[in-house]
């Protein structure tokens, strides 16, 4: 199921990403993140597909016993909060696309009637009729639209927010249970005490080692981005104004 997941989702990533509109700028680094980001989860779950199978237990324990220690072990999920945080990393930037998708759509549809109206007042109407322009790259200009740039900034600081919950989880919660060896059980139904023991621990600890890295780079990645829009949008257009303001004559913003 994951696999065909994965292997569904590279062929769309592909296609759209190999648009080459990109009406923001990063558009198509985010596409390639995305990607990325579902290989990575898909390839580091496999140490903890057959996790119940790696937990033993040493002494006389029956096997209701051993599956009640590790129940207690694993108490709280571990890859299926990695897909869960993987499936908000998606929804909040396609929530984001989706909001990008729409300006741009209205600025073509304005630029169209505009072209169609220039060509019905120079009396070419065979070229109106076979060649309606579409502009081929139409950068969204942050500069005015300052309510999508605040929607752009928000979504880099609920990503950094969220991945730094997710490396929380990984560093305080995944990986102390794997780190813990050998891990003392004793439950009501099973006095014990018994120690237990996980197999192939390397492999588990690199996997969130993995997820670590990738987390700390998506919120490097965030804060670039967001610094850069910051300094790009704001404070640039703001010293705009003022020589606006004083009379002189600014260059035009490079969107």
């Amino acid at each position: 199921m994951a696999a065909a997941a994965v292997a569904g989702l590279i062929p769309v990533l592909h296609s759209v990403a190999g648009d080459k509109s990109g009406y923001y700028i990063g558009r198509q680094l985010w596409f390639g993140l995305i990607g990325m980001y579902g290989v990575v989860v898909y390839v580091v779950r496999m140490p903890w597909a057959h996790v119940h199978e790696d937990f033993w237990c040493h002494g006389n324990i029956t096997y209701p016993c051993r599956i009640e220690c590790f129940e207690r072990s694993f108490s709280r999920p571990v890859t299926g909060t990695w897909y869960f945080f993987y499936f908000i990393f998606l929804a909040l930037f396609f929530l984001m696309e989706f909001f990008m998708a729409q300006v741009r759509h209205k600025q073509v549809r304005v630029k169209s009637a505009e072209a169609l109206v220039g060509e019905a007042e120079e009396g070419s109407m065979l070229a109106v009729q076979e060649h309606v322009p579409a502009p081929k790259k139409s950068l969204l200009n942050f500069h005015r639209e300052k309510m999508l740039l605040l929607l752009y900034l928000l979504h880099f600081l609920l990503q950094v927010a969220i991945q730094g919950v997710f490396l929380v989880l990984l560093l305080f919660q995944h990986l102390p249970v794997v780190s813990q060896t050998p891990i003392p059980c004793s439950t009501p139904g099973c006095p014990g005490p018994f120690l237990c023991l996980i197999r192939a621990t390397t492999e588990k600890r690199m996997s969130i080692y993995t997820l670590v890295t990738l987390s700390f780079m998506i919120i490097l990645f965030c804060l670039g981005f967001f610094a850069y829009s910051i300094h790009h949008y704001l404070l640039e257009g703001m010293s705009i104004a003022k020589f606006m303001m004083g009379g002189a004559r600014p260059f035009p913003p490079n969107v």
